[in-house]
């Protein structure tokens, strides 16, 4: 939709509005400065919502008039080759013009707010806005787990992020262009969990795909290794992914025993493939790896398609990381999100988004894990996602 501020001076209510309005998903938003430029815009195209303020000059360098944004609309109304705005607001801070167009203003259903404060604005332009925004849709959803350092880092990539807001939804998200291989774009959005494991992922994961009806849905981040199966830094690929949690606890022989019973979802079979080949061919590790400015293993970098056990509890335990080992013996990585981030697209049905999850390793579900790593591992699984939807996942 089209937002048109018209006020000479931008510093002051036309910055706070217009600040306020490019926050907003699916504003287009138009600044000028005279009710000549104002017309230009009208003539081209249908303004969803009008902000005037009332003193503004007739053109450019002209003194201002005391009701010029009356007589503005006075023109509109008159003249059939200007488009009508569908909702219009005037603002003054000046008491004189205020009570002078107050009538005119109040005839056609139309606001006149004087002196208005920030906080005012921002209530009048989702009031004005309300029922007007359509959700976006498109083409990448991005999840993390955790806002610092995971989504930090994929903020970090080259996407000319810029912060957005959905009326009545209070996840804050991020809109970007991926510019790809051949020259295309596609739009992503990325946000965070409200915290971590597979509840919360699955809900935001739910709400994404429904809200925006993304064709990839993708998650980094970190995870930890089973020891010996991968490195630090190393980045997991998740192919399966499952609830190592689910089954059934019982007692045998007076002592508790657990019965695993994990449904595992795959992969998509073409990317499954084409990170394995990938991986063989180590294309973009090393640059990856020399890119990263802070701490870093001394070993290369090296990607894994493979099994990664999602869970409830962070795990520092061996003897757990060894009932999930049970579980499916080839398994690489254990988290706290992938079952949930896949098992809802997976329940999305016949338009389900293509589901990705890639975390590097910061840990070995040890006693003597720590979050030393967690900003390298956080990086490479960004970076790595980055070169894949570059050059891999749509051609």
């Amino acid at each position: 939709m089209i937002v048109l501020i018209v006020d000479d001076q931008y510093e002051g209510k036309a910055k706070n509005l217009a600040k306020l309005a490019s926050s907003i998903s699916g504003v287009d938003l138009i600044y000028v400065a005279s009710s000549r430029d104002a017309l230009k815009v009208m003539k081209n195209s249908v303004v969803d919502l009008l902000i005037v303020d009332l003193q503004i000059p007739a053109e450019l360098g002209q003194d201002v008039d005391i009701d010029g944004g009356k007589q503005l609309l006075e023109y509109v109304e008159l003249h059939d080759d200007i488009k009508k705005p569908i909702k219009v607001v005037a603002l003054t801070s000046h008491m004189d013009s205020y009570e002078h167009c107050q009538g005119f203003f109040a005839a056609r259903g139309w606001a006149l707010l004087h002196d208005p404060s920030l906080e005012d604005l921002e209530v009048l332009l989702t009031a004005q806005l309300m029922g007007h925004i359509q959700t976006a849709s498109y083409d990448i959803a991005l999840i993390t787990a955790l806002e610092h350092t995971e989504l930090e880092a994929v903020l970090a990539l080259p996407y000319e992020w810029k912060a957005v807001r959905f009326l009545n939804d209070i996840t804050s998200y991020y809109s970007g262009v991926v510019t790809i291989s051949d020259g295309s774009t596609k739009t992503i959005i990325a946000c965070s969990s409200p915290r971590m494991g597979m509840a919360a992922a699955a809900v935001l994961a739910t709400k994404v795909c429904i809200k925006f009806k993304p064709k990839i849905l993708v998650m980094t981040g970190v995870a930890a290794a089973i020891e010996g199966e991968a490195r630090l830094g190393d980045i997991l690929v998740a192919d399966p992914s499952w609830d190592w949690g689910s089954g059934k606890l019982t007692m045998r022989e007076g002592k508790p025993l657990f019965l695993s019973d994990p449904a595992q979802i795959p992969l998509d079979p073409n990317i499954a493939a084409k990170v394995r080949t990938l991986a063989v061919s180590r294309e973009y590790l090393d640059e990856i790896y020399v890119g990263f400015k802070g701490k870093r293993p001394s070993h290369d970098l090296s990607v894994k398609v493979g099994p990664v056990a999602s869970g409830a509890v962070v795990l520092e335990d061996p003897s757990t990381v060894e009932l999930i080992r049970s579980q499916n013996r080839k398994t690489l990585g254990i988290e706290m999100e992938a079952y949930g981030i896949m098992s809802a697209a997976f329940y999305m049905g016949a338009e389900r988004p293509v589901t990705i999850v890639i975390k590097s390793v910061c840990d070995f579900a040890d006693p003597n894990k720590n979050n030393d790593w967690q900003p390298y591992a956080a990086y490479t699984s960004a970076r790595y996602l980055d070169r894949l939807l570059v050059g891999h996942i749509f051609d």
